[in-house]
Formats: structure tokens, C-alpha cells, sequence
């Protein structure tokens, strides 16, 4: 994904490859449904397709059934820890 130009990730990894206005501006975008009026549970990679991104596939674990059940097991587990 996208390493934003921020103090977590320049700590964390000593460069970015997009200002955090892009970041910010994207997340408006999508919340405000500027970029969203016919897109309904896709995903949105914002380093696809035109300078704001563009709707796609998502990584193929988030389509794995039982990826995805280990990982509410395991999101249960640490929430209960708590």
C-alpha cells in the first residue's frame, strides 16, 4: 500500500512515496461518496488506476473463508484479553 508522508511511517521505514494530502484526500472522497455513487463493498486501492486510485480486487486472503474465520477467532481472543 501506499507509505504516506508521515511521522509513523518515516520512523518506521525512513521514506513515504505519497504526501499525506493524498491520503487525506482520498479518505474524504470515500466518505463523502464523490468517487463511491455506483461502488458498493469493493475495495479501493488508491495506488490503482488514475492519481486518486480505483476500485479492485482486494489481496486474495480477504476472500478466503477461512482466513478470514481465524482471524475473528483470533480478534475474539485478544478482545477478551482486554
Amino acid at each position: 500500500g501506499s507509505l504516506l508522508n508521515t511521522n509513523m511511517v518515516r520512523e518506521a521505514y525512513g521514506k513515504s512515496w505519497s504526501s499525506a494530502d493524498k491520503g487525506g484526500n482520498i479518505i474524504y472522497e470515500l466518505a463523502t461518496g464523490k468517487i463511491t455513487a455506483n461502488e458498493v463493498f469493493n475495495y479501493f486501492d488508491n495506488d490503482l488506476g488514475d492519481p486518486r486510485g480505483a476500485f479492485g480486487k482486494a489481496h486474495p486472503d480477504a476472500y478466503d473463508q477461512s482466513k478470514i474465520e481465524r482471524l475473528i477467532t483470533k480478534t475474539d481472543e485478544v478482545l477478551k484479553s482486554y
